[in-house]
């Protein structure tokens, strides 16, 4: 009931302040200054910033009017772009997306052109993506991509959600020198220099919901997440961090100058302190899972802080760095800042209070969120096409010598994961253990899982089929977990054991990506299998059902004739049938380098039997099997974006 009331005293006081204004508002504002009867004169262009922190450079950004028609533009160097609308109509809906395709699309409401022949300003940041996400009923942004949908927006409506967010960000508003009244985050101008408007939008995240929609949350508190949509009311305001949001502004180019050397360890002092360690190296990009050569001349972004803790007495932050690696691959880098004892000052007299620490691991081991939907070609009674969600955990043995299992415990399990050592080629990660176990396995035990994905919730795309997981399964949860319980930036506890069942150490690993339940999938862009790849690859009549060493893969990111799907880097198949040793077995392959471009919208890789997903050959003469009677296969799309793992999986089990 207070939700509700306060967004009815909000209401109230905007349409009363529209009333005494007879409609018409303040010059140049963003969010549709009204005109009067008497003035009809209004901007042929819309102009603004795009950027989350640090500017979107070469964003494609598209408008769409009242009536569905588009223009597009790219942004600029500095996250700037400029659109002709002459002749189009109020409402507009902006969409922005992200050129490196790390970052989800960005959006932005523009409810009414203001008068006068001045271009109007729209931004479209994470805090007008905020604003729209209010507009909704879900909260999903998708809601207002069409043009009945978007024609029902109106200015009173985005006042609302304005006012809204200004209260729920009056502390960090005040702090990076802002009125916590009357701040409009669509129509003023900012710099996206990492002060003023630009730093509010540093201290925010806006990162999915457990079962869609957004979720708002300030980086200083990260568990208080605030749900995004018609019913965000003024009950929590989101606490404003205690440092600078540029503190780690200096980071970039110091470790740009150290990937130019290929000296990312410690000697890449102030940047990499003494101390460091992550993911069992000294070595950023080892620790990354990455090498000094393939990150030789490689250019760092702007670190994005997503949480501030404190770890034995010091204070630290869960920090993602993006790269942009020599052949033009974007990716992004998770690690531990920390507070230094004493500032150092720069050659160019600026300060570095904080350096990267890593996650002191002594292990190799990655914990993210992840997201599947899987298509089924056969028609297997138990085969349903489904999302999945849970973790991916990911343990690689050729960096843990020695280890033979590991288990997992911490939000979200009710007992702990099992991983052991996997009894097939081409992978060099464990895989979850096939039933669940109450204690450290021991040789031989072996997994046949296929999977490092622990799924937590799982939902039928059809409501015509229904899909139950296994009763007694070490890869399932014995029953849906409610997600939403779950918190953001999670810690989980991995125990590493060698393949006696005696314990070798343990490892705190945060989860820099949101939980996720399986009904969020339903908002995902999906990338597909090209139909004729598909037909003949994953059917048994196909033309390439028989044996094969490698197979070229192809795929299509268009959604609804727009190239939206998540970037995929990472091509994996997994095959099962009768090997050229005459059993039964599984033989895995992954792609290696960048995937080509062929089309608009289209893309092909090559992936060969029994490479590791680090590009390692495995095993030889190791083909995939042939798809026959009880053989299995699957082709696996990943990217990733915010932290959290997208797979499109198409698999046929004859």
């Amino acid at each position: 009931m207070h939700r509700l009331s306060a967004r009815n005293a909000i209401a109230a006081a905007v349409t009363i302040a529209l009333l005494q204004l007879g409609g018409c508002g303040g010059g140049g504002s963003g969010s549709g200054s009204g005109s009067s009867s008497t003035q009809t004169t209004t901007p042929s262009s819309v102009t603004g910033t795009v950027a989350s922190g640090s500017p979107w450079v070469g964003a494609s950004v598209t408008l769409m009017d009242a009536t569905g028609a588009q223009a597009t533009a790219t942004t600029d160097a500095q996250g700037a772009y400029t659109l002709a609308i002459k002749g189009m109509t109020a409402p507009f809906l902006l969409t922005a997306t992200d050129a490196s395709g790390l970052s989800r699309p960005l959006v932005s409401v523009l409810a009414k052109l203001p008068s006068g022949t001045a271009p109007a300003i729209a931004n479209i940041t994470t805090l007008t993506t905020a604003i729209a996400a209010m507009l909704t009923a879900s909260g999903n942004l998708s809601d207002l991509a069409s043009s009945t949908a978007l024609a029902k927006v109106t200015l009173s409506s985005v006042q609302i959600a304005i006012i809204t967010l200004d209260a729920i960000l009056a502390d960090v508003l005040t702090q990076n020198g802002l009125q916590a009244a009357g701040f409009n985050p669509v129509g003023t101008a900012f710099t996206p220099n990492h002060t003023g408007a630009d730093a509010v939008i540093d201290t925010l995240l806006l990162v999915p919901g457990a079962n869609g929609g957004l979720l708002l949350a300030s980086n200083a508190a990260p568990g208080n997440t605030i749900a995004l949509n018609k019913q965000t009311g003024l009950s929590t305001k989101l606490a404003a961090p205690s440092v600078a949001a540029n503190y780690l502004e200096p980071l970039a180019s110091l470790l740009t100058a150290c990937a130019a050397t290929g000296a990312l360890n410690t000697s890449c002092s102030p940047a990499i302190d003494a101390t460091y360690l992550d993911n069992g190296s000294s070595d950023l990009a080892v620790g990354q899972g990455l090498s000094d050569a393939l990150l030789m001349g490689a250019r760092f972004g702007s670190p994005k802080t997503l949480a501030f803790f404190t770890r034995n007495g010091k204070q630290q932050a869960l920090v993602q760095i993006p790269l942009t690696l020599a052949d033009g691959t974007a990716t992004a880098a998770y690690s531990i800042a920390q507070q230094m004892t004493a500032p150092v000052t720069l050659a160019n007299g600026t300060q570095l209070g904080w350096n990267l620490i890593g996650n002191q691991s002594q292990f190799a081991v990655s914990i993210n969120s992840r997201m599947q939907r899987t298509t089924f070609l056969d028609t297997r009674l138990n085969d349903v096409n489904r999302y999945e969600s849970g973790l991916d955990i990911t343990i690689p043995t050729s960096r843990n010598l020695g280890v033979y299992s590991a288990s997992v415990s911490g939000p979200g399990l009710a007992a702990p994961v099992w991983l052991l050592s996997r009894a097939a080629a081409g992978n060099s990660a464990l895989g979850l253990a096939d039933a669940a176990l109450s204690a450290a396995p021991v040789t031989p035990a072996m997994s046949a899982s296929g999977t490092s994905m622990y799924r937590w919730s799982w939902q039928s795309l059809s409501s015509t089929a229904s899909f139950a997981p296994p009763a007694s399964s070490g890869v399932y949860a014995a029953q849906a977990v409610d997600v939403s319980k779950v918190p953001l930036f999670a810690t989980y506890t991995v125990t590493f054991y060698d393949s006696n069942g005696a314990k070798l150490g343990q490892s705190q690993v945060i989860n820099p990506g949101s939980p996720l339940g399986a009904a969020a999938g339903a908002t995902v862009a999906w990338p597909t299998l090209l139909p004729d790849f598909a037909t003949q690859f994953l059917t048994p009549r196909g033309s390439l059902a028989g044996i094969q060493y490698a197979m070229s893969v192809s795929w299509s990111s268009l959604v609804n004739g727009q190239d939206v799907a998540y970037p995929v880097n990472s091509v994996r198949i997994q095959a099962s049938g009768l090997t050229l040793a005459g059993v039964n077995g599984e033989i895995d392959g992954f792609a290696v380098g960048k995937p080509n471009n062929t089309t608009l919208g289209q893309y092909q890789t090559t992936v060969s039997a029994g490479i590791d997903s680090f590009g390692a050959q495995t095993c030889t003469n190791c083909p995939f099997p042939a798809l026959t009677s009880g053989a299995s296969r699957v082709v696996e799309l990943g990217g990733s974006q915010q932290g959290i793992g997208y797979y499109a999986v198409t698999q046929y089990n004859d």
